[in-house]
């Protein structure tokens, strides 16, 4: 109403009258009105514009946060499962990171708050310590090892601290590490080292006395020469059969060995393992007898494997077994593949040595020596080449009941 008003008035100062008037009145309305419009529309494009650049920027801070949310997640995760502990402490040692692992290898309860809290507060191993105080002021990194007491547990850990230069002062890191593992492999070397020395000496040993006993029987007494050169020729096929065995072994834990894995017939294995064990059996007066199959027992394996393996286990089976005694060998099916069983009525093994048999050297009874031809790590060779193979291997016994070793071989697809 207002812009009709001032509309008329606008033409009567312009002089205009009549029908005319209302021609320009309504002009100038019509003119005044689409300026109001353009206006309109100039404020909201120019609304509109600033709205788009807050959402741009409101999406742009969202992903930001989502994408340092997602960081922070997974820096978390890793964190959490890692099994060696962190702890980062402030220049003042104040705990500001510690992850799961390290309160359960310094045995603090993993329900506890210790954000904030001082490290000596905590931590009351004087060793580790004093490798935080020794960083810090010295600015040089410290490893020590230490024992830590959980309950009835001691966990031997290796602590190094260092520091985070990323702060004036800096920040100090805490890495740990669980070493009873370590320490348990390493007593097995050492164990290792000892045996096979102790193995290789006795033969040695062995050598050196018949040679010195043919040098002094050589002109009076020639037929006790040759005895004793033949006892030389034997412990020097021993040590011969020790290093191949040795070497054998090897090859199998590294995973190196060259295996062909193919379908063959255990049965042709078997009898060629017989044919060198028969002799040895009736010599020692031990019934050895193979269970025959009647249909092919075909595994996927590697020939001169699975000939290694059933050799072993023989000879382990006959070495156990008095005169008068008996070996079984039998196959049967199972699970999708083929058991080879070789059982003995030997004097039998407890349950608590039946895992530690196939080890390197073990002995249940570590007074006695190793049966007489063995080399103390045909078993350990039995366990490798049979996982070579993807198969298994265990043992089933009881003292005083004798033992029955089996072999579990995957037979081909199809």
């Amino acid at each position: 109403m207002v812009v009709i008003v001032a509309a008329i008035w606008l033409a009567a100062i312009l002089g205009v009258s009549g029908y005319a008037m209302v021609v320009v009145a309504a002009a100038i309305c019509f003119l005044v009105g689409t300026a109001t419009v353009v206006h309109s529309l100039l404020r909201w494009e120019s609304a509109e514009s600033a709205y788009e650049k807050e959402r741009s920027a409101a999406e742009s801070w969202n992903q930001r946060f989502l994408k340092l949310h997602s960081d922070s997640v997974r820096t978390t995760t890793v964190l959490s499962h890692m099994t060696d502990g962190i702890l980062m402490l402030s220049p003042a040692t104040e705990i500001v990171l510690i992850n799961q692992a390290a309160r359960r290898l310094l045995a603090l309860p993993s329900n506890g708050v210790y954000l904030g809290r001082k490290f000596s507060e905590l931590v009351r191993v004087p060793e580790i310590v004093a490798a935080v105080n020794q960083t810090r002021m010295q600015h040089v990194a410290r490893n020590v090892s230490v024992e830590i007491i959980d309950g009835s547990t001691v966990r031997p850990i290796a602590v190094r601290v260092d520091q985070i230069m990323t702060s004036d002062p800096p920040h100090l890191l805490l890495l740990l590490r669980d070493e009873t593992e370590t320490q348990r492999v390493e007593a097995i070397r050492r164990e290792f080292i000892a045996n096979v020395s102790h193995e290789l000496k006795t033969p040695l040993a062995a050598i050196k006395g018949y040679a010195e006993t043919v040098e002094l029987a050589i002109e009076d007494d020639p037929d006790a020469a040759k005895h004793f050169v033949a006892q030389i020729d034997q412990q020097c096929l021993r040590l011969e059969e020790l290093i191949s065995d040795m070497m054998r072994l090897a090859r199998a834990q590294s995973g190196k060995s060259t295996l062909l894995i193919q379908s063959i017939d255990l049965r042709d294995v078997i009898e060629k393992a017989m044919a060198s064990f028969l002799p040895v059996a009736a010599a020692k007066q031990i019934d050895l007898t193979v269970t025959p199959s009647a249909e092919p027992v075909r595994v996927m394996a590697d020939a001169e494997a699975a000939l290694a393996i059933t050799q072993n286990l023989v000879s382990n089976a006959l070495r156990h077994t008095d005169a008068g005694g008996h070996v079984t060998v039998h196959c049967r099916r199972h699970e999708g593949g083929w058991i080879m069983a070789v059982k003995d009525d030997g004097v039998g093994i407890a349950p608590e040595y039946q895992e530690r048999i196939f080890e390197r050297f073990y002995r249940v009874d570590r007074s006695r020596k190793l049966p007489d031809g063995g080399t103390g790590i045909g078993l350990s060779i039995v366990k490798n080449l049979t996982r070579a193979l993807d198969g298994t291997v265990h043992v089933i016994s009881s003292p005083g009941e004798g033992a029955t070793f089996e072999v579990w071989l995957p037979s081909p697809q199809g």
